[in-house]
């Protein structure tokens, strides 16, 4: 009996622990918390009720159990009250003592637990905090576009986009794969006929090329994009190195900076390999025409640092010796464009399709994916020493994750390809426009973390893209756009950005229009002609 009482208020200490509601003031309950603490009350007072009936049915047996007992003989009741007279005498005083001491100890333990919640004092939490941070969330969904609810009646609805996507747009995605695929294996071997030529010269490395841009980032805005861009990193040449000398200016959008040659010590590895001379320690009296011959670096340099033109120039030369060794094995003919900024290729076949390949030259910053690019991709161009800080790589496996987790068909890239093409080929060209092709796709790349991913499914062609216009154009009321991947803290960690680029002071791309009137202006009339193109996609019987 006395291990069956000690079980029993064991078994009820531990549902007091367990399910007893904690205490806590009525002014800072929440529905939350209110309908846990009535989940646990109901779930404790089933159990007691469970109890209550299984001790009732203890009791039950245990009447009946002395109802036999009077009916059977004496000397077999006297047997049994013998044989419990044996066991406590067994027992002894000692043991019965330590179970009655330990019976108490439960009971204390019980009521202490019981009466614990309401001698506590009240949480030390302060609520101000998530009051705080729940203010700042309205005042940014206030300052921040919202998504449109309902079809504007001077919108072409989805029906009417996709109609428009299939007669200008349709079949982009599927040949820019392809095409994509067949332009980065042709740089890659034009590279590697490259590494040929220059093995035996202390001329920059070339490493493959990285594919960047709006064709490798699965949009184009025509339907046969005749412009692909590929990166390639360069390397310094052997017993050199690259030091890059950053030139941030205050409020503007690009940023620059300058490649400082400089030679280091090898003569380690030219005793022990034998393939290299350090030309750190061997004066050009002392190499002999083969090896003064060779050493090359600095017709590309102006003050030991690597100029833009000179190097584009020398790159140039390299590609059209390699073609020279490789063009038999092609169909096609090919021929390089002038340009001062980057490697322009033409390829022109004898069906009359025709493609064009832009090479930029970048040198990584660090073990980060961040360039500095002889021309950064649709942002703009370098020149002299100074080379252009660009992300076109973190962009590009932005919206390859974006694709690849978005929902089948999505609609995201259809709305920057719908949008570029009414700004480019239905728009009168301009000169110096100041909403280019990137601010298009820095509202869609804010959006694409703003919404969920299965809100740009198909249906929702026509929402999505209101959605895009009515970012930008609350960035051009407000003179503020940022730059997606400075100072953006809730980049996907698979996008590999730099800490100090992540925690870095958000860029704004809009800044210089808070300072010319004029071109905010201007701004802003080439958003309303994009907007009277798209209304324009509405059918007449609906205007």
């Amino acid at each position: 009996m006395w291990a069956m009482a000690v079980g029993s208020l064991l078994f009820l200490a531990v549902l007091a622990i367990v399910y007893h509601p904690m205490m806590v003031s009525d002014n800072k309950q929440d529905p939350m918390t209110v309908e846990r603490v009535q989940q646990q009350e109901q779930l404790l007072a089933l159990e007691m009720n469970r109890l209550q009936l299984e001790f009732e049915q203890r009791n039950q047996e245990q009447g009946q159990g002395l109802q036999q007992s009077q009916n059977l003989g004496p000397n077999q009741s006297q047997g049994e009250e013998g044989a419990a007279l044996k066991v406590e005498s067994e027992q002894g005083p000692e043991e019965v003592a330590w179970h009655g001491w330990h019976c108490g100890v439960l009971v204390i333990i019980l009521l202490f637990e019981l009466c614990r919640p309401s001698m506590e004092h009240e949480s030390s939490y302060d609520s101000s905090s998530d009051d705080a941070s729940s203010v700042e969330e309205e005042e940014e969904a206030e300052t921040a576009p919202r998504s449109v609810c309902t079809q504007h009646p001077d919108f072409p609805d989805t029906e009417t986009l996709e109609h428009f996507y299939e007669q200008h747009l349709q079949g982009t995605s599927k040949e820019l794969a392809s095409t994509c695929e067949f332009v980065t294996g042709l740089v890659n071997s034009l590279l590697e006929a490259c590494r040929v030529l220059i093995c035996q010269t202390f001329l920059p490395q070339l490493e493959n090329c990285i594919g960047v841009a709006s064709a490798f980032e699965g949009w184009c805005p025509h339907r046969d994009s005749k412009t692909y861009c590929v990166l390639v990193p360069l390397l310094p040449p052997k017993g050199h190195s690259f030091h890059l000398e950053m030139d941030y200016t205050e409020g503007t959008p690009e940023n620059h900076g300058h490649i400082l040659v400089e030679l280091e010590c090898v003569c380690k590895r030219e005793r022990l390999l034998g393939d290299v001379l350090c030309l750190l320690h061997h004066s050009e009296a002392d190499m002999s025409d083969s090896k003064r011959g060779p050493f090359r670096v600095h017709i590309l340099c102006s003050s030991s640092h690597l100029d833009v033109e000179k190097t584009t120039h020398w790159f140039q030369s390299l590609i059209g010796k390699a073609w020279e060794l490789m063009s038999h094995n092609y169909s096609f003919q090919l021929s390089l464009q002038p340009s001062t900024s980057c490697c322009k290729l033409w390829l022109a076949y004898e069906s009359g399709r025709a493609l064009s390949i832009e090479i930029i030259l970048g040198v990584q910053r660090g073990d980060s994916l961040v360039f500095l690019a002889s021309q950064g991709a649709e942002m703009g161009h370098s020149s002299g020493l100074a080379w252009l800080e660009t992300f076109a790589v973190q962009e590009m496996l932005f919206f390859q994750l974006m694709s690849r987790y978005a929902p089948q068909d999505s609609c995201h890239l259809k709305c920057l390809q719908i949008l570029i093409y009414l700004k480019e080929c239905r728009m009168p060209t301009l000169e110096n426009k100041i909403l280019t092709t990137y601010h298009f796709k820095t509202a869609l790349m804010h959006l694409l973390l703003l919404l969920p991913l299965s809100e740009w499914c198909p249906e929702q062609l026509a929402q999505r893209l209101q959605d895009i216009l009515l970012y930008l154009h609350h960035g051009l009321e407000e003179k503020c756009l940022y730059h997606f991947l400075i100072g953006n803290s809730a980049l996907p960690r698979q996008i590999p950005v730099p800490k100090a680029f992540q925690n870095a002071k958000p860029l704004n791309l809009f800044q210089h229009l808070a300072l010319e009137p004029a071109a905010h202006a201007q701004a802003r009339s080439e958003f309303l002609e994009v907007m009277e193109q798209v209304r324009a996609l509405l059918p007449q019987s609906s205007k």
